[in-house]
């Protein structure tokens, strides 16, 4: 059995979960819950669970506020949220469990599937990307500033408004930033562009670049249009998303 709390400020959410758990879930043993940050926390001290279903929006202090209370992660989180928004991208980008309301039972079953292997695996990566991806929000709100990255034996966090660009190739991702230092993902290219869409400033090109807008230099004209980036580099723009592209960036007043 894997321990468990729920946390939501409304009761009707935390009862429509320990249902669905105790019908879909039976290897998790839903041991209390809490309906804020302040009880939340306690309760996780003492009762020291193996997994938190946390909710991201409530009264006063988010589920991101609670996170932030703990110098150490020593659990897993399944994030459960009403809102498909920037954040709930940012959770799948960072590997972390989400679940949207109204919970569907299958993705329940998945998510919960997902942690439990994890927990019996006890894989401590997986709670310091939790505590990677709160250090990237910056404060007082919930969006991504930063994206960390494996880099030889360090783990590295990177300004999204300095990338210039991001190619992919065969297995990973290539990040190249403003001052010519280069780092590479192993996430997939749609992770990114799902992820620095909601930001404005980053399009993609062509199937295998994501460009910063922040960063064009310059284009052609023609039949052909390429767009050349501050630090040298030139990309062909697809013939399907031409038109859509120069539209967008005079939008953005960049033509």
């Amino acid at each position: 059995m894997i321990s468990a709390i729920i946390v939501d400020d409304e009761k009707h959410n935390i009862v429509m979960l320990q249902s669905l758990l105790k019908e879909n879930c039976p290897e998790i043993d839903v041991l209390d819950y809490a309906d804020n940050v302040d009880h939340a926390f306690e309760k996780i001290n003492n009762l020291k669970p193996q997994l938190v279903f946390l909710d991201i929006k409530m009264p006063r202090k988010s589920g991101f506020d609670l996170l932030r209370l703990f110098s150490e992660i020593n659990f897993e989180v399944i994030f459960v949220s009403a809102y498909n928004e920037y954040a709930i991208t940012a959770f799948e980008f960072n590997a972390l469990g989400y679940i949207l309301k109204p919970i569907d039972y299958v993705a329940l079953q998945k998510t919960v599937k997902n942690a439990v292997s994890i927990i019996v695996a006890r894989r401590s990566k997986y709670n310091n990307d939790i505590s990677q991806f709160v250090k990237t929000l910056e404060d007082k709100s919930d969006k991504i500033n930063k994206i960390s990255v494996h880099h030889n034996d360090k783990v590295i966090f990177l300004n999204v408004k300095d990338f210039v660009y991001i190619e992919c190739k065969t297995e990973f991702c290539e990040l190249n930033l403003i001052d010519r230092s280069c780092y590479t993902s192993s996430k997939e290219l749609k992770k990114f562009e799902n992820l620095l869409s909601e930001i404005g400033s980053f399009i993609k090109i062509n199937k295998s670049i994501i460009i910063n807008t922040d960063y064009i230099k310059s284009y052609t004209k023609g039949d052909i249009c390429n767009i050349t980036v501050h630090t040298g580099e030139v990309f062909e723009v697809s013939r399907r998303k031409k038109t859509d592209i120069i539209s967008l960036l005079k939008t953005k007043m960049i033509l």
